[in-house]
């Protein structure tokens, strides 16, 4: 994935034409007495550029994806594209990686991307994610498909790029080395997106440590000799001013590693969703805790939720 700055200068041209000007791929057509279908692939192409190469999907699901984002349908093919959005995790995943990226355009007020779509027979939400559930007959075929159905579009889109990168979690790094890197060092770095695909290898499934009816769920997945934990939470009370939520490997008070910090804090939906990478030496714990923190700790503090830590 490359960086807007990086970006071919015609595909930059037409996309700040379409984000900051509003005009269609006709009237840009018009303007550099072009093709309307060459514009079009300028557009289609630059958002390619800028989404993850492993997400998935084919080249007309990317294609209209960007048509999509950047305001270029029918009413009726964008009913069509958010449908096919809200039934497909790795759509949003790259939609909503694509979207990040558009903004420094000038695209901020890009089309919404739709939550997952939500079974008839779910609870209600209020912010229409979907819903965890904590018990209940049907607990583990729904806990198997919770991060493909609950929104947990990072997976595809970070996860990669996390492992594929050596752990760092620092989004803003990511984004400032793809805009340094050389054209060389960024085509080494695709390749190594392309092939590198995380492949789900154990889940953890958290509960309340604490009676607050929390829920949280954590898969790992694998690209080679590195992992990545993806963590999903809900029914938390929403962070403060002061006080923040942690993500711990935990054997004891003692005997514990700060992951990081659940970011951005969790709201009054009392969701969150984040994607971690799994250190060396994490198979020396025994549980993945997420807890209430103030401040800077040095070590855990109240826990929130609790699982027995699995790596494999």
């Amino acid at each position: 994935m490359t960086s807007v700055d990086t970006l071919d200068a015609s595909q930059r041209a037409v996309v700040q034409l379409v984000l900051k000007q509003g005009k269609s791929y006709d009237e840009i057509a018009d303007m550099l007495d072009l093709d309307a279908d060459a514009v079009r692939a300028r557009a289609v192409t630059a958002l390619e550029a800028l989404g993850p190469s492993t997400a998935g999907l084919t080249a007309s699901r990317r294609a209209e994806v960007a048509d999509y984002l950047l305001g270029q349908q029918s009413e009726a093919e964008r009913a069509s594209t958010r449908d096919y959005l809200a039934g497909s995790a790795a759509g949003r995943a790259w939609a909503r990686s694509v979207a990040a990226e558009l903004r420094p355009l000038g695209g901020t007020d890009l089309p919404e991307i739709p939550d997952a779509a939500r079974a008839a027979d779910d609870d209600e939400d209020e912010d229409g994610g979907e819903p965890l559930r904590e018990d209940g007959p049907r607990r583990s075929s729904r806990m198997g498909g919770i991060l493909l159905l609950a929104g947990v579009a990072v997976i595809v889109a970070v996860v990669v790029i996390l492992l594929v990168s050596g752990g760092s979690d620092d989004s803003a790094t990511t984004s400032t080395s793809a805009s340094t890197s050389t054209p060389s060092q960024q085509q080494q770095q695709q390749q190594a997106q392309t092939s590198a695909q995380p492949t789900p290898i154990a889940q953890i499934n958290l509960h309340a440590a604490n009676g607050s009816g929390a829920v949280g769920v954590a898969q790992v997945l694998a690209t080679g000799n590195q992992r990545g934990l993806a963590i999903l939470g809900q029914k938390l009370a929403p962070s403060t001013k002061n006080g923040a939520y942690a993500v711990w490997l935990y054997t004891s008070p003692n005997k514990a590693k700060l992951l990081g910090f659940v970011d951005p804090p969790v709201g009054k939906s009392g969701k969150f969703q984040n994607v971690i990478a799994v250190p060396a030496g994490a198979a020396q714990y025994n549980e993945l805790v997420v807890t209430s923190e103030q401040g800077n700790p040095k070590q855990p503090g109240t826990i929130v939720l609790r699982g027995k830590l699995t790596l494999s």
